[in-house]
């Protein structure tokens, strides 16, 4: 049997999603609700949860051992990376600054996203 590349599962039901509803709408409306999909991650900060910031913290810890190259995930008004090693934790400020190629980068506890290890 050939899959239909538009049908996503949900649950036992196969739903068409946007393909089903593009006919009766408008091309403005499409273009519209495309801009509006476009622009929502950015204007919201991810909440994490407590498993993904004990992992984070963890993370940290071996990456700063390690003092190997590491992609930092942060939000600066939107989702921005920076690559390099972690030179201190700061606890009392709560900042973690990074070596990178360009200089030295502090960013906040409250701000961090992501790490992943390059090396």
């Amino acid at each position: 049997m050939k899959k239909n590349q538009h049908l996503t599962v949900k649950g036992d039901v196969f739903d068409r999603g946007q393909l089903k509803w593009g006919a009766l709408m408008l091309p403005e409306h499409v273009r519209m609700l495309r801009e509006w999909r476009a622009d929502e991650p950015t204007k919201h900060k991810p909440h994490l949860d407590e498993e993904e910031l004990s992992l984070l913290q963890e993370e940290i810890g071996i990456a700063q051992q390690r003092q190997c190259m590491a992609e930092m995930r942060y939000w600066d008004g939107g989702q921005a990376a920076v690559s390099g090693t972690i030179t201190s934790v700061d606890l009392a400020n709560q900042t973690i600054e990074i070596s990178s190629g360009v200089g030295t980068v502090r960013i906040a506890f409250t701000d961090l996203l992501g790490i992943r290890m390059i090396d």
